[in-house]
């Protein structure tokens, strides 16, 4: 079963650079500690400035030229902020994503050895609507479509034919955010036919009734291997966003507007093993009109921290206004036994006034060249 994960989340990152014009490639001057770029042995992402996942060449040459003081480490197509603090699994008292039970180390070994991709097939995807902050309580009228990924982080083709929980959809109960009711948030089921395994997709989640209770959600780096298949059925939770939540953390992120025609990204940095990692600094190669902004650990009420510079236990981190229509490069750095290592790297758009999520899980089957 994979658990849900890449929308739990709310908004993605980076640092201000030097340069007010969007979109921009980051540069500037400074001295960069170190290039780990090359750290995916083979993998085009670094190598040859692709986006690894049917991405373009990266903005300028690879890596940018220069770098910046706040952000020294060239990491596949961006500059990310030198980590301070020895990556960290989550615990396994989270509801989702935490360390299974006795295993505490750190997995990264799909970033050298990822997963071979395999022969794709049609399978039905079973799974429930999770809400984000509670601020809307039951994950009815909700809008579930699946695309295809295109080049350079696009939406492509629809996948089989989108389907909407109601007041009729199987239900579970969601008895730990602070926001939800006494009885607990209503989270309903939904059943999607004729997904293809072996694909990166996309997860779009919006108001099915245009009423302005949900924001629109676009979930990224969704990939469904054969191995997880049972009875020509996978599992998934994917995220909805209540349209108050949006502006409850642009509030806690600094009291930003969110612009109607820029984009939100939000993001979960996992490690191969698609548990959640404390310790990560996250960069992507265009910037947000905001600073990079990493959530606590208050599963209860995830909201951004400004006083924290890395990801924390739900290894939360996000960016508010983005501009639309362009490949974002996104890369996430830590330290594994003492030594700065490439965690994941994607590439992804945002789109008018919508959030793209994204859980970075390490090295992914479609990320070989």
């Amino acid at each position: 079963m994979i658990r849900a994960a890449s929308a739990s989340f709310l908004f993605a990152l980076v640092v201000i650079a030097c340069s007010n014009n969007n979109p921009q490639p980051d540069g500037g001057g400074g001295a960069c500690s170190q290039d780990i770029s090359v750290g995916w042995t083979g993998f085009d992402l670094c190598a040859a400035g692709t986006g690894g996942n049917l991405g373009t060449k990266c903005p300028a040459v690879t890596p940018p030229a220069t770098c910046v003081d706040s952000r020294p480490v060239a990491a596949c197509c961006t500059w990310a902020a030198d980590p301070k603090a020895e990556l960290t699994r989550a615990p396994s008292s989270l509801h989702y994503n935490g360390q299974p039970a006795g295993q505490p180390a750190v997995d990264l070994a799909c970033t050298t050895t990822p997963p071979a991709q395999g022969k794709p097939a049609m399978v039905t995807l079973n799974g429930f609507v999770k809400v984000f902050l509670g601020g809307d309580a039951d994950s009815t009228g909700v809008k579930i479509e699946i695309f295809n990924e295109g080049p350079d982080g696009s939406l492509g083709a629809l996948v089989g034919t989108a389907v909407t929980t109601d007041t009729t959809s199987q239900q579970r109960t969601n008895d730990w955010l602070a926001n939800c009711p006494t009885n607990g948030c209503i989270e309903r089921a939904f059943s999607y036919a004729n997904v293809p395994t072996e694909t990166p997709l996309i997860v779009h989640t919006s108001d099915a009734n245009s009423a302005g209770k949900w924001a629109s959600l676009y979930d990224y780096n969704i990939y469904f291997a054969n191995s997880v298949v049972s009875n020509n059925t996978v599992t998934y939770d994917t995220t909805v966003v209540g349209s108050t939540d949006l502006l409850t953390v642009a509030t806690s992120a600094g009291g930003y507007t969110i612009q109607a025609d820029k984009g939100l990204l939000a993001g979960e940095v996992h490690d191969c093993g698609d548990v959640r990692l404390s310790g990560a600094t996250v960069s992507t190669d265009y910037r947000p009109q905001s600073p990079i902004v990493y959530f606590g650990s208050n599963e209860t009420s995830p909201l951004p921290d400004q006083s924290k510079t890395e990801t924390q236990q739900l290894g939360l981190f996000g960016g508010i206004n983005y501009t639309t229509g362009v490949p974002i490069h996104i890369s996430a750095v830590g330290l594994l036994n003492g030594q700065r290592t490439l965690i994941g790297a994607y590439t992804v758009q945002t789109f008018p006034g919508a959030v793209t999520a994204l859980s970075l899980r390490g090295r992914r089957p479609n990320q070989i060249n």
